[in-house]
């Protein structure tokens, strides 16, 4: 990477505002880096994303060791300047400090929005009109694909608390895979990219006693990807509860997975090649847990197919990442504990 890709703006002594962006004469000075495209591009990933979980995932910028050290020399003088003191800085903690300005600058030219959720939670950043732009520039990316970007200030709340559950998963799941050198990410897609409709027949209660009917479902995850484990490979679908389903719509999502299964995945004839796939869901509690598992029995009282149904509480990772590949899900088949990689 280039050494233009770290940029220093002058420092402000007057506060920014946190919601609007500052006048054209207020902003700091900028230069639009390859640092902060990558900053951008991540937001375009992820959506909906912290500035906290943007400090974990942004990768270090590589520096020769002269950079380094003009760098390190320039950030002490600046800071003896303005303080008075050679207080020492951790590289960690600086480099998250450089990436919480980058962002802030960002906001302020319009290359990144600020949402607000409640004073008690942390800024949502999502990607602005000007970012969208630069990402189509830079990186060819469809603008229709990150079109949604005009359309972030009129979201709803329940769509975003929704999008950054799915958010603080896929962050949880990328520093857990640190942690297991043998094992990798193969892709990730986002809701509404892999779609599947299916059609199968159900029973219905009617005057003259017991008939079927054909249901029409669709398959539509919050996420969609695969994970690579010492040569195998398993397909996931994430399903993010956030509380606000009800039992019907959820038992129907899971009868959609089921029969998706029986249909064209377990005869080997989906025309990807995948040959099995299980369906992650998220709760927000323990509580709601042990409730979609009691509705996952009814898919199959018979109980084939209920091993692909895999459930978790957010809770059980959320202080260790690295614990959402550890034995923390459970089937409805029975109240084992199970890893994602066995």
């Amino acid at each position: 990477m280039p050494p233009d890709t770290i940029a220093l703006a002058p420092h402000h002594t007057r506060r920014l505002p946190r919601y609007h962006r500052a006048s054209h004469e207020e902003r700091p000075g900028f230069k639009l880096t390859d640092r902060d495209r990558e900053l951008l591009k991540l937001i375009y990933d992820y959506r909906f994303i912290t500035a906290e979980m943007v400090q974990d995932l942004a990768q270090p910028v590589e520096l020769s060791l002269r950079q380094q050290e003009a760098l390190d020399r320039l950030i002490a003088a600046r800071r003896a300047k303005l303080t008075g003191t050679e207080a020492s800085e951790s590289p960690a903690a600086r480099t998250k400090r450089k990436i919480l300005h980058r962002l802030m600058v960002l906001y302020h030219h319009g290359y990144a929005q600020r949402l607000k959720l409640s004073d008690r939670e942390p800024i949502v950043y999502a990607l602005g009109n000007k970012g969208a732009d630069e990402l189509t520039l830079y990186y060819g990316i469809d603008r229709q694909q990150i079109e949604w970007t005009t359309k972030n200030r009129e979201t709803g709340e329940r769509y975003m608390r929704h999008s950054l559950m799915v958010s603080r998963f896929r962050h949880a799941l990328t520093l857990a895979l640190r942690e297991f050198p043998d094992a990798s990410l193969q892709f990730w897609e986002p809701n509404g990219t892999f779609t599947a409709s299916v059609e199968y027949e159900q029973a219905v209660e009617t005057r003259d006693g017991l008939r079927t009917r054909m249901v029409k479902g669709a398959v539509i995850p919050d996420g969609f990807f695969a994970l690579t484990y010492r040569a195998q490979t398993v397909c996931l679908f994430l399903e993010a509860d956030r509380s606000t389903m009800s039992n019907a719509r959820f038992f129907g999502k899971l009868k959609s997975y089921f029969h998706y299964w029986t249909t064209q995945i377990r005869d080997g004839e989906h025309p990807s090649g995948m040959k099995g796939f299980r369906v992650l869901t998220l709760t927000l509690s323990e509580e709601r847990k042990e409730n979609l598992r009691r509705i996952a029995q009814e898919v199959n009282p018979q109980g084939l197919g209920l091993n692909m149904f895999w459930f978790a509480c957010e809770r059980s990772y959320q202080a260790r990442p690295q614990e959402l590949l550890a034995a923390i899900w459970q089937t409805p088949i029975d109240a084992t504990l199970r890893g994602i990689f066995g």
